[in-house]
């Protein structure tokens, strides 16, 4: 049955919103910050020594020739920069108040900044200079030895586990999820995705399908990533006082939420492959480019 001719429906407040979507924020160690942290991140961001990366040799204590113990040289340091993740909304003064436009546009960011941060994880999402990204951090290629999916991710984690003393994290686009799933790579941990090696996997909806320095990959593919561990800090949310932004010429709400992030992955190298987006990943499955 239809409304009554003329009435206006009722407002009534929306619907509760269910959890946030699957990705990046999922597998990352997410740290949030106040006080003097939060403004340093603001500033400069943060970095840290790697020596939790390994390293390790061989020592043979035979007797004979000593073999040679090799020093490593220093430590790397991993370096994360901040930028700023906000949202904006305009509306009339007449029916919200102040409170209500705070808290709209609070959530408007809530709802959209895993995206944005998942863009500027990928290849900087716009952020001049932005630093790390996977496409520019001259990931190794890897060539898988058969085809489909179970072999490109297979491939991918051996080469990254020759190098990471712990379990890693898998970047790729959401397009990629149904061919990972019929090759039964998808192991369901509380809130997390991982492979049957325990490997963190990141369907993220603000990634792209492109690989080092930003080449396109085969049709039908996309590129996945594998990093170490991800570590992300972010600030509170802040909203400049919406009395102060108020354009009162036109009598207008002109609020803004803005939060600051840094990221990185915790050891410097980076390892990819392109995984075919189709299902059924089979052996007839195209092969994967070089």
């Amino acid at each position: 049955m239809a409304g009554i001719a003329g009435l206006v429906p009722n407002l009534i407040p929306a619907p509760p919103v269910g959890p946030l979507r699957y990705g990046v924020f999922n597998v990352a160690r997410i740290t949030e910050l106040d006080g003097i942290d939060a403004g340093r991140l603001w500033g400069a961001g943060y970095s840290f020594l790697t020596d939790h990366c390994g390293g390790g040799q061989i020592y043979d204590d035979a007797c004979g020739v000593t073999p040679t113990k090799e020093f490593v040289e220093g430590s790397d340091l991993m370096e994360a920069l901040p930028f700023r993740v906000f949202a904006k909304k305009h509306c009339g003064t007449v029916g919200r108040t102040a409170g209500e436009m705070e808290a709209a546009v609070r959530q408007q960011l809530i709802s959209a900044e895993q995206t944005v941060v998942e863009s500027v994880i990928w290849d900087g999402g716009g952020v001049t200079g932005q630093s790390p990204t996977l496409t520019g951090s001259g990931a190794t290629v890897v060539t898988p030895v058969a085809a489909g999916a179970g072999a490109a991710i297979a491939a991918l984690e051996n080469a990254a586990y020759q190098v990471f003393g712990y379990q890693g994290v898998i970047h790729v686009n959401q397009q990629a999820y149904a061919a990972l799933a019929y090759s039964q790579l998808l192991v369901r941990d509380g809130n997390l995705w991982r492979t049957p090696l325990g490997t963190a996997l990141s369907f993220g909806a603000g990634y792209d399908v492109t690989g080092p320095a930003g080449v396109a990959p085969a049709a039908g593919f996309a590129y996945a990533f594998m990093t170490a561990g991800m570590d992300v800090r972010r600030t509170d949310i802040r909203v400049p006082d919406v009395m102060q932004t108020l354009d009162r010429i036109n009598n207008q709400w002109e609020v803004e939420a803005i939060r600051a992030y840094a990221y990185t992955w915790e050891c410097p190298e980076v390892f990819t492959v392109q995984v075919p987006i189709a299902a059924p990943a089979v052996a007839t499955a195209p092969v994967v480019p070089v």
